[in-house]
């Protein structure tokens, strides 16, 4: 009984080491490079990328493009319906001004600083007066995460009916 015991407690001492180990992996693999969110985030900038070719977008690079305000309502699950005056630019002159072509069945995946990502195929990218790149939400300057904000940049959809696909804390957009 003592020899059953004993090795019910090593095998159990094993389970636990690998699961810290493969916990400690995913951690790792899921922070992915700290140093550069951390940057982007304090810089107020993201990272644009077609291919080999690599963008460092900043704020004033989206402000030059020329910002437009626009209204919609805000719907998430855990707040009531919100009406918000966004500023911001439409997705589709960003890639434009970088020379970054999309056509209807390109894919758009959209990161954020914290992991989550949304996907936009080409078409909805297209279509005029509905992707927008935010930096400002009722006349004021999106603040990062850091300080308790959405930004400094927030991917918005205008035309949909909640807001489980727009994006938070933009840190790359990626055209396949």
């Amino acid at each position: 009984m003592f020899k059953n015991r004993s090795k019910q407690i090593i095998t159990i001492a094993a389970l636990v080491t690998a699961l810290t180990l493969l916990v400690a992996v995913l951690a790792y693999l899921n922070a992915g490079d700290l140093d550069r969110k951390k940057t982007l985030e304090e810089d107020a900038e993201f990272v644009l990328r077609y291919g080999e070719k690599e963008h460092r977008v900043s704020r004033e690079a989206i402000v030059d493009l020329g910002t437009v305000e626009f209204s919609t309502v805000m719907r998430t699950s855990s707040t009531a319906p919100t009406h918000v005056t966004f500023t911001g630019v439409e997705l589709w002159k960003i890639l434009e001004r970088y020379e970054i072509p999309i056509q209807a069945d390109s894919m758009v995946d959209v990161k954020a600083l914290d992991g989550y990502v949304s996907v936009f195929d080409g078409e909805e990218v297209l279509e005029r007066d509905s992707v927008y790149l935010t930096i400002a939400m009722n006349g004021e300057p999106l603040q990062t995460k850091s300080e308790g904000g959405q930004g400094p940049f927030y991917l918005v959809l205008r035309n949909t009916e909640f807001a489980q696909r727009w994006v938070k804390f933009v840190e790359e957009i990626f055209v396949q």
